[in-house]
């Protein structure tokens, strides 16, 4: 009922409405300032109406005109973000370029100080059971490798040749447990035998010198004419710490290499050297 009621109400509501339009339209049709009248009390009425269209529009209009604003940027930004990855990568590259530029550099300069003839070789290859014991590099028996033979930097000696393919071949690292090499302090020219430890640090140690021998922290340890199969003079690292064994009445030193084996990418090869001697310690077990 109380529905049906409503209808009845909003029906003669707008008769109401209807009938008032009617009569205003009708009493103001032979008077033109009635029609002016009419139109200002109408434009009146619906000012608040319009006003609240235009904002809403306005709004709808800024809001469109926002987000695609925000689409132009982002836009823009992921463009930016990709040119930016592009030059980064180019900057990595160029900076590998540079890198490897003054690597070579110092080992040409050093093949150019060096008396002996040596072949240039890449480091292609370590096994991490070995890690500090043998790596492989990119020249073999086509290139005049042969085993024993002497592998260097610039900052120093590396080890020796024990295997050769004809594409490649295995070096044998100065700090591996199976090298043993005559060195010699550089200072006081006291004689050793130098081996390796195949430690994550890459110390060697220099044993069987004489109690008396003057070595300290800091000298300089070299390859020794000896040594039978590595030229003499051969940098092989500094002195870290001094032993005395009160048993053997002998002295020994813990030696950190100039070479850093974790970094190594390039090597040399002696290929022209030839020992008047055999290495009469026994240069280490080929692995």
């Amino acid at each position: 009922m109380s529905t049906l009621r409503n209808n009845r109400k909003k029906i003669l509501s707008a008769i109401v409405v209807v009938l008032l339009l009617s009569i205003l339209m009708s009493w103001s049709t032979n008077n033109p300032q009635r029609i002016l009248f009419f139109e200002r009390l109408a434009a009146e009425a619906l000012s608040p109406f319009q006003k609240a269209a235009s904002s809403v529009t306005r709004f709808f209009t800024s809001s469109w005109r926002f987000i695609g604003d925000v689409r132009n940027v982002y836009k823009d930004n992921q463009l930016l973000r990709a040119e930016l990855e592009k030059y980064a990568g180019t900057d990595l590259r160029v900076l590998e370029i540079q890198q490897e530029n003054l690597r070579l550099r110092a080992l040409l300069q050093f093949q150019e100080a060096v008396e002996h003839q040596v072949t240039p070789a890449q480091v292609i290859g370590r096994n991490p059971s070995s890690w500090f014991s043998t790596l492989t590099i990119d020249k073999g028996s086509r290139h005049g490798i042969k085993v024993d033979m002497p592998v260097v930097t610039n900052q120093g000696l590396v080890g020796k040749i024990i295997d050769v393919q004809p594409s490649h071949a295995k070096v044998q690292l100065l700090i591996s447990t199976s090298s043993g090499i005559s060195a010699i302090v550089q200072r006081t020219r006291d004689n050793g035998v130098l081996i390796g430890l195949s430690t994550p640090r890459g110390f060697t140690r220099i044993t069987r010198l004489n109690q008396y021998a003057d070595i300290q922290e800091g000298d300089v340890i070299i390859s020794s004419p000896l040594t039978g199969i590595y030229p003499k003079g051969l940098v092989i690292g500094r002195v870290v710490e001094v032993y005395d064994d009160p048993v053997s009445l002998e002295r020994s030193a813990l030696v950190r290499p100039e070479v850093d084996f974790d970094r190594l990418e390039e090597v040399l090869i002696i290929v022209n050297y030839h020992s008047p001697v055999d290495d009469p310690i026994g240069d280490g077990d080929q692995e």
